[in-house]
């Protein structure tokens, strides 16, 4: 029979798995957990936006060249100088797009300017690829949507964006090139027509394809760096932060109130005869009386920032942020009661016949270290079980 711990890591890999079943490039995770991932993405992607909009612009630059030759060869014509015209506006909208998510690195501010850039690049394409219908049968030079089939690769281009986004766009981009063609094709051969139109259609569906292979790939492995990194900051029993996540968080907590002039206070808790439990009721028992107290700890009223670990064996902390020493008594004494009265765990080999513990705490000061303050708590701690536990000690 599996213990508390194996089956509380049984239930998160079991969650992790759900989360994947919904969270295919095209589904969405729950808000929060889509929020986070959309951060994630947007930053790991950071350089490639870089690298392509440095290809985007020494692209667009080959394109002004080829006007310029097209120019220089055929002559002034009614053709190059309004594709140029068109290239240059949606230069300038995609150079402004691309200015402000270098500028600001935040996701909102992505996601607002790169579906703009793309569209003005896919809008832009469009009407040059119109403009070239019209006249380059007459001009005698041939005629395709190779421009058109490099903007759909360019929409699903992995850089941080949405890929459902990406697809809408790309949707678009090829009905409005369809329905664009027929209406302008009008002595075109239906064949050629259909061909140009077919072979649009299965480029845009290997890019989406591929797009959507990397942007499920990127899912999976924010779900697994998510899942590593709360293993490594959470204790796997009672999912309350572990001993490593504490000393780093205190440490936090004491540079944070040092520079607001504020201070913090440390609770350190000890069940009390829990060896004599766990001999008594078995191991399994043990950890389930482990996941009740850190449930007290963790639905206990807490403001912002403050947080609750488990430091080992039977021994928890909790960390409270500028506190006064009325709110600390009350929030010590609180949590001794919930757990003797209203969790009334039996414990035997208890003098009180059921589960208890044992509260020591002590205030920062400027002077102190992680090392001094947890000292000083854990002094008062040693002094509420000498002086017979299930009491509160504050130094």
């Amino acid at each position: 029979m599996p213990s508390q711990a194996e089956s509380a890591v049984a239930n998160h890999h079991v969650a992790a798995v759900d989360r994947l079943a919904t969270g295919f490039a095209l589904r969405r995770f729950e808000p929060e957990l889509e929020a986070e991932y959309r951060d994630f993405s947007y930053r790991s992607y950071r350089q490639t936006r870089r690298v392509a909009i440095c290809l985007l612009l020494a692209s667009f630059l080959a394109f002004f060249t080829f006007d310029l030759l097209l120019l220089y060869s055929v002559g002034a014509n009614p053709i190059t100088l309004p594709v140029m015209l068109v290239r240059l506006c949606a230069l300038l909208i995609i150079v402004f797009a691309a200015y402000r998510v270098l500028k600001s690195p935040d996701v909102a501010t992505g996601y607002r300017w790169i579906p703009i850039g793309l569209g003005c690049l896919s809008l832009g394409m469009l009407l040059v690829t119109l403009i070239y219908h019209e006249g380059l049968e007459q001009m005698q030079l041939p005629y395709g949507l190779e421009g058109m089939m490099l903007i759909q690769i360019v929409i699903f281009v992995p850089i941080g964006y949405s890929y459902r986004n990406s697809l809408y766009l790309g949707i678009a981009t090829l009905l409005c090139t369809g329905l664009a063609l027929q209406l302008t094709s009008s002595g075109e051969s239906p064949i050629q027509y259909l061909t140009s139109l077919a072979y649009l259609t299965l480029a845009t569906i290997a890019a989406a394809t591929a797009g959507y292979c990397q942007e499920h790939s990127m899912r999976v492995l924010f779900l697994t760096k998510r899942d590593l990194r709360t293993m490594a900051d959470t204790d796997g029993l009672t999912q309350l932060y572990n001993r490593r996540s504490f000393d780093l968080l205190l440490q936090r907590a004491l540079q944070e109130a040092l520079r607001e002039q504020t201070r913090i206070a440390l609770i350190m808790l000890d069940l009390d005869h829990f060896k004599a439990y766990n001999d008594y009721y078995g191991h399994p028992a043990g950890d389930l009386a482990l996941q009740r107290i850190a449930g007290v700890l963790a639905s206990h009223p807490r403001r912002d920032l403050d947080f609750a670990a488990r430091l080992g064996g039977e021994e928890f902390a909790l960390v409270l942020r500028n506190p006064d020493s009325a709110y600390l008594a009350s929030t010590c004494e609180s949590i001794r009661r919930k757990i003797s009265d209203e969790l009334a765990i039996e414990h035997l080999k208890n003098p009180a016949q059921v589960m208890t513990a044992s509260l020591g705490a002590s205030f920062s000061n400027a002077s102190d270290t992680t090392a001094s303050l947890y000292q000083r708590a854990d002094l008062a701690l040693y002094r509420a079980k000498a002086s017979g536990r299930n009491r509160v000690e504050i130094d």
